[in-house]
């Protein structure tokens, strides 16, 4: 079987079904943008076949798929390492490629893949600036050091203020047009950043959600770190958890939704808590302290309090319940 048509396919991807044949743009969430996409391969340490393709980089996720469907994706905040490895490629030959390691968002494990595409280094920037790196003043720091007066003032007001428009960092300098900012962010704050921390520093974004405010903005420019966008950064959410002899209660405060807007998955030793209504995001990952029945629960919502009783699998002396 070729790999284009392998079965492979990981749980929990979505079908991307085309009548043209060629590699279609997967769905994406009604807030999430394709940032670069290109051609090239993939495998992984699971089924080290290669397999032909099209990745695609959101502002949330790592993609790859092939004409009929998604064969892999990582939500980003999920990529813990990266680097380039030498690897045999199609016709035995050797080529450079990126190493990901990151945590399987299926089953939490660790697990490791390889791509490449053209534009190698290209790709290795903007993953890294989007998963890995983490501004501080240190590092801001050395970047502001090795530039102009006009162009810390631009990092600086980004620094404070965490976005700005094309408009807000022209007036801050009084540029006498918006290209003067564009190419002074392209010709000298990216490039120093790239010289100091190995990735471009600021980024536009069409539309990105400031979740420290909860407010969608569109157009504007951000430091690279502030664009990431992990699962559990949505909003703080309080949760209490209760071991009892044969059961477990969870109590988590989710001010500002309806029950209707809750969602619950619940497996093994795992439950993940999720919420949405306008502006006010929850998402908790939560590890019980035992395994529980996922089809003998109780659940009440009150005064914004949710209460989720759950049956143990086993009693605290290991007898199946």
């Amino acid at each position: 079987m070729s790999p284009l048509r392998s079965r492979y396919e990981d749980r929990g991807t979505r079908e991307l079904v085309g009548r043209t044949g060629r590699a279609l743009k997967p769905n994406l969430g009604s807030d999430e943008h394709v940032i670069i996409h290109s051609q090239g391969g993939y495998k992984d340490n699971i089924r080290p076949i290669w397999k032909l393709g099209r990745f695609y980089l959101t502002d949330r996720r790592l993609i790859f798929s092939v004409p009929t469907h998604t064969i892999w994706e990582v939500p980003l905040g999920n990529i813990k390492r990266i680097s380039i490895e030498q690897q045999r490629y199609i016709a035995g030959r050797v080529k450079d490629m990126l190493a990901l390691g990151y945590q399987n968002p299926i089953n939490q494990r660790p697990s490791k893949a390889w791509i490449i595409m053209s534009g190698l280094e290209t790709w290795r920037k903007e993953l890294y600036g989007r998963t890995l790196l983490k501004i501080d003043q240190e590092m801001l720091d050395s970047i502001l050091e090795q530039l102009d007066s006009r162009s810390q003032e631009l990092v600086s007001y980004l620094w404070r203020n965490r976005h700005a428009t094309i408009v807000e960092l022209a007036d801050l300098i009084d540029a006498p047009t918006h290209m003067d900012v564009l190419l002074r962010i392209k010709g000298v704050i990216n490039p120093t950043a790239e010289k100091v921390i190995g990735s471009p520093l600021l980024v536009f974004e069409k539309s990105r959600v400031d979740y420290e405010t909860g407010d969608t903005v569109l157009f504007s420019w951000w430091l690279i770190s502030q664009t990431v966008i992990k699962e559990t950064d949505q909003r703080a959410t309080r949760v209490d958890i209760f071991e009892e002899e044969d059961r477990i209660d969870i109590v988590a405060d989710l001010t500002g939704v309806r029950e209707e807007d809750i969602t619950l998955s619940i497996a093994g030793d795992r439950v993940i808590l999720s919420a949405e209504a306008g502006d006010k995001k929850y998402y908790e990952e939560i590890t019980l302290p035992d395994e529980v029945n996922p089809d003998t629960f109780m659940r009440t919502y009150h005064n914004n309090i949710l209460a989720l009783s759950l049956k143990k699998l086993r009693s605290s002396g290991g007898a199946i319940l």
